[in-house]
């Protein structure tokens, strides 16, 4: 069986998992091929400050889905190779706040161009009808899956 392969074809959760490590593989190279050591765990950190300017490690947290101990690691990686910079709040000490630093601003711009040309790239496999329904499935499974109880009960 090959990575693509799920058990069953009409395994949704399956294909989608197996769409998604494909997609992560294809941008890590897409984004060492163009010279940006990222992973995307760290590139999903940096968006969450490149949209915000300053985040809580624990709204950081919230946003890539992973626990506080694994956002804390992935936060020192990236303060080590001075992305970012890290700082308690001053209105609530238990809290760290982490901003960016100028090289970490100054990489928005030549990583975004890489993902966006990842993205268009795989986009020119698909005709659009094709891409629009792929994209409204893949939107309606996140909401039925994140939000199960608006899920009549026999769905569930």
């Amino acid at each position: 069986m090959n990575r693509c392969e799920c058990p069953n074809e009409e395994l949704l959760g399956c294909l989608a998992n197996h769409a998604a490590f494909a997609a992560r593989t294809f941008l890590t190279r897409q984004l060492a091929l163009n010279g940006i050591d990222m992973t995307i765990e760290q590139f999903k950190v940096m968006v969450v400050l490149w949209q915000e300017k300053r985040a809580t490690q624990q709204s950081i947290a919230d946003f890539v889905g992973k626990d506080k101990t694994s956002v804390t690691r992935l936060i020192a990686g990236l303060e080590k190779r001075s992305l970012i910079e890290r700082a308690t709040d001053c209105q609530d000490k238990r809290c760290n706040l982490v901003t960016l630093t100028p090289q970490g601003v100054a990489l928005e711009k030549p990583t975004m161009e890489v993902v966006f040309q990842a993205n268009q790239s795989l986009r020119r496999n698909f005709d659009s009808e094709e891409l629009a329904t792929t994209l409204r499935v893949l939107k309606q499974m996140c909401l039925i899956l994140n939000y199960p109880t608006n899920l009549p009960k026999e769905s569930v």
